[in-house]
């Protein structure tokens, strides 16, 4: 092909649902193209990955073709998308001498370098460089990244490139006085290792102006407080549109004051008034003081010690006499003053904080905070910030330094610690500092340990006290608990135990040194109604496809097949992965073991045994034959008995010569008559024998040898059955190999 489009670069907008960008030039290999992910706001890139994060199709294509993103990683609006050509720059075009000239190969080799010069143009064009006219002795710099650190790339006298400090991190200014007359100044310092430039001024200040004449005296201002005009009415009434008046013709005897509702300008002064009463002060609750106008001699004043009464139009407040002087006239004008007492066991503020000696206790009445921390700094350190400190000498490991105590009386009147937080220094040594913090609280009348947090380790109920722990999730009261008194421990949650390498991941462990089981691992079905048919527990052998689909691929099963007591039966079976689904493979029950999905009971194979058995001559009347027993195995798979032996000098003397040669000895007994198997005999006196045969007699419980010979006698040869008899065997010469499988009923 040819390559008329310089274009190597694509890009476009994400949406949160198209997942297929395209692409309009050729590329070598899906390697061969970069997808850069930008978040517009910030102008952060991310380069993404092939495969996981999206597939390419089109490689080869003059026309180019598509990046596809894979689930979950699609662009989403405010994204933008980057595909970059990118050719790798090998050269894998081979030309063997003498060949015929590869014409296509050889202008796709063209084709890719005209791809990587286009590429590289494409970067040079992204790149700071002078303009043609101009001229640069180097580009380079051979600054370390050290040297370079906290400095900025400038240029020299000579124009050339070179590293110098000028990197601007802070930028303070500071501002002084000069005299009077004096000159201005101005400084600048820049500290290269930080960045920071400070600026400083020096202002100066103008001269003096002349003092100027003595102002003329102001008249004398009136007190500051409530106008109002005195009555000397004692009833309790309303004294009248804005006076007040005593409950007594004698100052010091008066234990009310009525205040109309107005002051004289006829302002609405009764919420006021009214609120006398709001803290709370057991001694006085405010303190009122009564002047007269223009004399200041003549006043009384009085703590506020019971509630003001809102009455109709004026307000009554009880008081009781601190201090007076002079006397007030029918109609005299009065200012009247007040001030709220600090409430009973208030709280007091120590902005410039305070040091104390000795044991400081604030006592309150009631349940309202006794003592606030409070910090109003505005950055991300800590604060507030309470400190208990341990001033000591001589620290020494094991020291006590510090105990928090929550006290309270019993029922006997005893002063007693409910609950205690304690620090101790455990090593005081410099640079290897440790701590514990213990948690303690009172149990049966003794306070005990509930929790340390040590250097090494956190323990919880470190006396083994008798004491459960619980923890709660939002929808189990006993996701997991500790029975203390039980030594168990009980989970009612998924648990998964994740690791990021092939160490084991659970181990139970067993110190026990009896022969009894351990460790055990038990699957309790918990059933309040359990039936034929449960599933008694499951383990499944979980992988992730390539797909990364969560797929099972072994599975273990325990079912419940009759739940009778007495008569309990369960089933185990084994089930793998084949073709993509799950299927039965083995199950145990009580018929035995069955395979590949087959439950009929018939089909149980429930016995499996190996061993050696002893063969022994066993003749249908006379003497026995003898022999040496080279070996005798069997096996049993179900019904089915697999014997062999191998007998060497049968010897019969003493014997009935024309009895069929027996044996008996047979590991379990045969329960169907005409079971055949193979022998090897050698040395036997029987003419035109084809091959010799065992039988499994199962009315005798024996093994009965014959041969199979050739009938010469007639005019059609014939197949025929004859008994080995003792007289056909050579004592002591004669050797018998033999197996046979036949059903047995044991």
């Amino acid at each position: 092909m040819t390559v008329s489009s310089t274009t190597t670069k694509k890009s476009a907008n994400g949406d949160g649902s198209n997942d297929t960008f395209p692409y309009d030039f050729k590329i070598f290999d899906d390697d061969d193209i970069t997808v850069v992910i930008r978040t517009d706001s910030t102008g952060a890139e991310a380069t993404k990955t092939k495969t996981t994060h999206y597939t390419v199709t089109g490689v080869g294509s003059a026309s180019g073709g598509n990046v596809v993103f894979t689930s979950g990683n699609i662009p989403v609006s405010g994204e933008t998308v980057v595909l970059l050509r990118n050719t790798a720059r090998t050269q894998l075009t081979d030309y063997v001498a003498n060949d015929p000239f590869p014409a296509e190969s050889h202008e796709d080799a063209l084709d890719k370098l005209t791809l990587i010069t286009q590429e590289l143009e494409e970067e040079i064009g992204r790149s700071l460089k002078v303009s043609q006219t101009n001229i640069i002795a180097t580009s380079e710099f051979t600054d370390d990244a050290t040297a370079r650190a906290n400095k900025v790339l400038g240029f020299d006298g000579s124009g050339d490139l070179q590293v110098t400090a000028g990197k601007v991190d802070t930028i303070t200014s500071s501002v002084s006085a000069v005299s009077a007359g004096g000159t201005p100044t101005a400084s600048a310092t820049y500290t290269a290792s930080s960045g920071a430039l400070a600026l400083a001024f020096g202002l100066v200040t103008g001269n003096t102006g002349a003092t100027g004449n003595t102002g003329p005296t102001g008249a004398a201002g009136s007190n500051a407080g409530l106008a109002l005009t005195f009555s000397n009415s004692t009833s309790d009434a309303d004294p009248g549109g804005g006076k007040l008046a005593f409950n007594n013709g004698t100052i010091s005897s008066a234990t009310v004051i009525f205040i109309d509702d107005n002051d004289d300008n006829g302002v609405d002064i009764s919420t006021f008034v009214q609120s006398w009463d709001d803290v709370s002060n057991a001694t006085a609750r405010g303190i009122v003081l009564v002047t007269k106008e223009g004399t200041a001699s003549t006043y009384a004043m009085f703590k506020i010690t019971g509630s003001v009464t809102n009455a109709s139009g004026y307000s009554k407040v009880t008081v009781t006499h601190v201090v007076s002087n002079g006397t007030f006239s029918n109609d005299d004008g009065i200012t009247v003053q007040f001030s709220y007492s600090g409430a009973d066991a208030s709280a007091t503020s120590l902005a410039g904080g305070f040091t104390a000696s000795a044991l400081c206790t604030i006592t309150t009445a009631d349940n309202t905070t006794q003592l606030i921390l409070e910090s109003t700094d505005a950055d991300a350190t800590e604060g507030p910030r309470l400190d208990l400190r341990r001033n000591s000498a001589s620290p020494a490991d094991d020291d006590v330094l510090g105990t928090i105590r929550y006290k309270g009386e019993n029922d006997a009147s005893e002063d007693i610690v409910y609950a205690e937080i304690e620090a101790q220094a455990k090593d005081v040594s410099d640079g290897t500092e440790d701590s514990e913090l213990r948690f303690f609280v009172r149990r049966a009348g003794d306070l005990r340990e509930a929790m340390m947090l040590g250097p090494t380790s956190v323990v919880f109920n470190e006396a083994g006290a008798d004491v459960d722990v619980r923890f709660e999730t939002t929808g189990e009261s006993s996701a997991f608990s500790l029975d203390a008194g039980n030594d168990t421990a009980a989970m009612t949650v998924p648990l998964t135990i994740t690791t990021a390498d092939n160490s084991t991941q659970l181990t139970l462990k067993s110190t026990d040194a009896d022969a009894s089981a351990g460790p055990r691992f038990d699957l309790t079905r918990d059933s309040s109604s359990p039936a034929d048919g449960d599933n008694l527990g499951r383990i499944r052998y979980m992988f992730d496809n390539d797909a990364a689909e969560q797929t099972e691929g072994v599975r273990l099963d325990a079912v419940l097949t009759d739940a009778s007591d007495g008569t309990e039966d369960v089933s185990y079976v084994l089930s793998t992965r084949a073709g993509g689904s799950v299927g039965e493979r083995i199950r145990i029950d009580s018929d035995g073991l069955k395979f590949n999905g087959d439950t009929a009971a018939a089909n149980g194979l429930d016995d499996y045994e190996e061993g050696t058995w002893t063969p022994v001559g066993n003749a249908a009347s006379g003497g026995n034959p003898t022999f040496t027993v080279s070996s005798a195995h069997y096996t049993r798979i179900g019904r089915n008995v697999h014997v062999t032996a191998i007998l060497t000098d049968v010897n019969t003397t003493g014997t009935t010569s024309n009895q069929v040669f027996r044996i008996g000895g047979l590991p379990y007994t045969p329960d169907t008559a005409d079971t055949f198997g193979s022998v090897v005999t050698s040395l036997i006196d029987m003419d035109n024998v084809n091959s010799s045969v065992v039988m499994a007699d199962a009315s005798e419980n024996v093994l009965t040898f014959f041969n199979q010979r050739h009938n010469q006698g007639g005019a059609t040869p014939q197949l025929g059955r004859t008994n080995i008899d003792h007289q056909h065997i050579i004592d002591d010469e004669s050797d018998f190999y033999f197996s046979i499988t036949y059903i047995t009923n044991q």
